[in-house]
């Protein structure tokens, strides 16, 4: 290995072997001491060492990502968390700090935050941005802000993308507020006022992925918070029109090929979707089938219907690349998601689409649902 005659990041002035072997057989845990200890060059070579040792190691390099992102080698950081993706596809947190490096890379810094209110009785969800990815985190952010609304509190939130694609400006969370879990309480019911509790100035903890039928009544403000915001609207906009030119009705798929794929996060065949448009498509007006997925090559399984991808369109957004996708479902006349909270929370926000459907597996096939009466998995 090349690295081992070079000179060693930790600032020792030794070569890379002879310092790594002074280092021994230190431990995670050692390394994680030297790091609270603020011996940050030393916690970088253990961590380095040991992941020598063991490539791919998923606690590792998401250690060594988050390092190098405090020590502002941003180039660094977010080429170990793709690394760290690619070893845990589904997990979140590398998810979110790679999108937010690589966006505020190309277009700057989030609006500010405004002020926290002096005496303010607050809620947040310090998971935000680690607990489920993008669908999730909307559905989560949106929860916050419907129980606030009700119960007369202020929202603060840690650092997540939606800041970026939102412009949304909430306080920024810079402390800790005793912890509640969705495992333990009622939230809807709290929300819906069916239980006298009221969680104030507190952490709520959880994924909300709750049937939508209990959130309703905030139809209207949920769809309010997720407007493209000024550094990507132009982009989408321009996207959306360059579709709505290649036919008059806009039909949308969400082909999920990605990330877990087991368990609650099955994965739905092409050939339901196949069957849906045989049924559909001789009924539309000039149709034009768009094919969003995690997955460049999915759009093939449906090539019969010739499908446009957002590369056709020509639209690229560094760090958020998802995103496209995400917005031209929301604005689809017909929408057939997987089973998947990043569709699910499209069909939300849709106020064109009359037809939604979804996978069921139990009848294998795609079925109609109502987004805001329904479960957001199946």
């Amino acid at each position: 290995m090349t690295r081992r005659n070079e000179v060693c990041p930790c600032g020792s002035g030794k070569r890379y072997k002879q310092c790594h072997e002074a280092l021994g057989t230190m431990s995670i845990a050692d390394a994680d001491n030297l790091l609270r200890s603020g011996r940050d060059d030393e916690a970088e070579a253990c961590y380095q060492q040991l992941l020598d040792a063991r490539p791919g190691d998923f606690a590792l390099l998401l250690r060594l990502a988050q390092l190098m992102e405090k020590r502002g080698r941003i180039a660094e950081a977010i080429a170990k968390y793709e690394a760290v993706i690619s070893a845990v596809p589904g997990h979140a947190f590398p998810f979110t700090r790679r999108a937010i490096l690589l966006f505020r890379n190309r277009f700057g810094a989030p609006v500010p935050s405004i002020a926290r209110v002096p005496g303010a009785n607050r809620i947040t969800m310090s998971t935000l941005g680690s607990n489920g990815r993008f669908g999730n985190q909307l559905l989560q952010y949106g929860f916050l802000r419907m129980y606030a609304a009700e119960h007369g509190l202020t929202v603060e939130t840690p650092d997540w993308i939606g800041r970026d694609l939102f412009d949304l400006n909430d306080p920024m969370l810079d402390e800790a507020l005793p912890a509640v879990s969705e495992a333990d309480v009622d939230f809807v019911a709290s929300l819906n006022r069916q239980v006298p509790l009221v969680w104030r100035n507190a952490d709520l903890w959880g994924y909300c992925c709750y049937p939508t039928a209990g959130l309703r009544r905030y139809e209207n403000l949920f769809r309010g918070l997720f407007h493209p915001g000024e550094r990507v609207s132009q982009s989408v906009a321009a996207a959306e029109k360059e579709l709505r030119g290649m036919g008059n009705t806009v039909v949308a798929i969400h082909l999920r090929r990605g990330d877990f794929g087991y368990g609650r996060f099955w994965l739905a065949p092409s050939a339901w979707y196949s069957d849906w448009l045989d049924d559909l498509w001789p009924a539309l007006n000039r149709p034009v089938l768009y094919v969003a997925s995690d997955d460049a090559s999915a759009a093939a399984e449906l090539a019969r219907f010739r499908p446009v991808t957002a590369a056709d369109l020509g639209i690229e957004m560094q760090g958020v690349e998802f995103y496209p996708d995400f917005h031209l479902l929301t604005q689809a006349d017909a929408l057939a998601i997987s089973n998947s909270t990043f569709s699910f929370t499209a069909a939300m926000l849709n106020v064109r689409a009359r037809t939604f459907v979804r996978p069921d597996r139990d009848k294998g096939r795609l079925v109609s649902f109502a987004p805001w009466d329904a479960p957001v998995l199946m």
